[in-house]
């Protein structure tokens, strides 16, 4: 008996110490940034996908498009992470989203076998949202803000695109003029549009931060409302085809404060879109919020 259990003992704590190492690998705990932005690239990859298919057969070249934006937000560091709690997920993903870019880019993509493909896609995407943020970061409201910020800038930066403007400081040369550059009556003149795709995805992008916006939005706050009609304005503005100055200023004074000041996330300030960053929106959006607190502000239950 002495025997057993001298070495069963030592077996035990091998084993122990076996799961605590696989859990500190497995059970990683993303921050509420990490988490944000993970999901809004959900969001973008679910809107780009919707977009592709729904015009996979009436426009081949704007529905390719959307595809390879699709791929863009599922990154390589995204597919290791799934890859680390999820092996089947992760290598499910990328044979769907493989099959789905290729189905597009056929000369004649049946519509059926299209929307059969989307629908595979979004019902993984949902998977490996479950396996990839704990419901925690899910359900927090800070995390969902983060996630509202991103979408707004998405959609600016899909909105540069579609004008035609150099990512990189919004290159002044750009035959858009800027604030300086054109007067009060041309303000409300219309911009042309070179790149249909980009502008699809930053109606796209804008409308699915009103929404969620919607589901998080304050009660009782002065400042909540004011926001609403703000990230309604942004879209007004993006459907209206307005100079970019517009939309650059209605996010710079009117979106980015009323998100920080109602959900303190502490974005950055932006300075000049310089170094051909995303408007509103830092790698690490500022200070790490501690999203896992309780002191959240108070939402509508729709």
């Amino acid at each position: 008996m002495k025997t057993i259990l001298h070495f069963s003992i030592p077996v035990m704590l091998l084993l122990v110490g076996s799961i605590l190492n696989a859990n500190n690998v497995l059970g990683h705990t993303f921050s509420g940034d990490e988490s944000a932005s993970f999901l809004a690239g959900v969001a973008m990859a679910k809107l780009e996908l919707k977009l592709a298919a729904d015009q996979a057969v009436s426009n081949a070249t704007n529905a390719k498009e959307h595809a390879d934006h699709l791929t863009e937000h599922i990154t390589a560091n995204d597919t290791k992470e799934i890859k680390e709690r999820n092996p089947r997920l992760a290598a499910d993903l990328d044979n769907t989203l493989k099959d789905f870019v290729n189905v597009i880019d056929s000369e004649s993509p049946a519509e059926s076998e299209v929307k059969d493909k989307a629908s595979n896609i979004t019902d993984i995407l949902s998977e490996v949202v479950s396996a990839r943020i704990d419901k925690e970061q899910l359900d927090n409201v800070t995390v969902k803000a983060l996630v509202v910020n991103d979408l707004v800038g998405e959609g600016l930066e899909h909105y540069g695109s579609a004008l035609g403007m150099a990512e990189e400081g919004h290159d002044e040369n750009e035959s858009n003029s800027t604030a300086s550059e054109h007067t009060e009556s041309e303000n409300n003149e219309t911009v042309s549009i070179v790149n249909e795709a980009d502008y699809q995805s930053a109606q796209a992008a804008v409308s699915r931060a009103i929404e969620l916006y919607n589901e998080i939005k304050p009660t009782g706050d002065s400042n909540s409302s004011q926001l609403a009609d703000s990230l309604n304005l942004l879209k007004s503005k993006i459907d209206s085809k307005s100079h970019f100055d517009e939309i650059d200023k209605t996010v710079d004074e009117k979106v980015s404060p009323l998100l920080n000041d109602i959900f303190k996330l502490n974005l950055a300030e932006e300075e000049g879109h310089s170094e051909g960053e995303d408007h509103g929106q830092e790698e690490d959006h500022g200070e790490e919020q501690s999203t896992s607190e309780n002191d959240t502000p108070e939402t509508n239950s729709d």
